[in-house]
């Protein structure tokens, strides 16, 4: 198998300080773009891994008006409830009206749709939740068949039972949306290491000694440089999962190399032997 040809050619050349130096000139600029967001992926694969493991989400800060209507009284009606194949049965019906909206369970879908017009709303119906927050979309939320509030017994278990069957069936957008956000995150961050660390090493070629002579020489250069740093802070992102530190890895172990290559070379081919 030929390894000098792309991508294997560069990926032989992260190993060492020497060969990071000496790889400067094998990677066009389609190249570097790709290997951008090669880097990238690898920071998302433990990104990924973990925001698939999600179960629930927050969601309070997304209806924090509709969610101030729980109290006491909803939660001693709420745990009274039996659901079977996702359908649910209440002793009674309830209704709690106030300033700030509406609350209120085991009412008829004709009842529903004229209490939504208010402000703020929690409908229990019997096959579904709704929750109505200002002026933002109507959100209603089927039952799982395994669904139960048996173990409800304080207003944040209500809270977190609520949000665990909104998450459940929005998960796919919550995580997608996520995963977008780290990614944009990530990469701007590898951006910003890159050029920052590019026009740095670029000033150098008017050193004598320097034989960095391309501002394309000085990109490749850090692009090789980050490469062992992501793989190590894709593989510490997998044992143990923060973005802050994965970040901070990669970031640290690029200037490392970048300083381990300057010792090394003194960034003159004569020396990178």
């Amino acid at each position: 198998m030929k390894t000098d040809i792309f991508p294997l050619n560069y990926i032989k050349t992260i190993w060492t300080p020497v060969k990071v130096f000496r790889g400067r000139h094998q990677l066009n600029w389609l190249q570097i773009i790709i290997i951008f967001l090669f880097l990238n992926a690898l920071i998302m694969i433990p990104v990924s891994l973990n925001f698939a493991k999600m179960d629930a989400f927050p969601i309070e800060g997304t209806f924090p008006n509709a969610f101030a209507l729980i109290d006491e009284s909803v939660v001693t009606e709420v745990k009274e409830a039996k659901f079977t194949n996702g359908r649910m049965e209440l002793p009674s019906s309830f209704l709690y009206t106030s300033n700030k909206g509406v609350i209120g369970g085991d009412i008829s879908k004709v009842e529903a749709d004229e209490l939504i017009k208010e402000e703020n709303a929690i409908i229990f119906l019997a096959d579904k939740l709704i929750i109505k927050e200002g002026n933002n979309p109507i959100s209603e939320v089927t039952y799982t068949k395994d669904f139960t509030l048996d173990n409800v017994t304080t207003i944040d278990e209500l809270k977190t039972a609520i949000s665990q069957q909104w998450f459940i069936q929005n998960k796919g957008f919550i995580v997608g949306s996520l995963i977008l956000a780290v990614f944009s995150l990530s990469l701007a961050s590898i951006v910003f290491i890159v050029l920052g660390s590019s026009i740095f090493i670029y000033f150098t070629r008017k050193g004598q000694f320097s034989s960095i002579k391309t501002f394309k020489e000085s990109v490749n250069l850090i692009v090789n440089a980050m490469g062992l740093a992501s793989v190590i802070s894709m593989v510490i992102g997998l044992i143990r999962y923060d973005m802050i530190t994965m970040l901070m890895i990669q970031s640290f172990g690029t200037v490392l190399m970048i300083l381990a290559v300057f010792y090394k070379t003194r960034f003159n081919d004569d020396a990178a032997v």
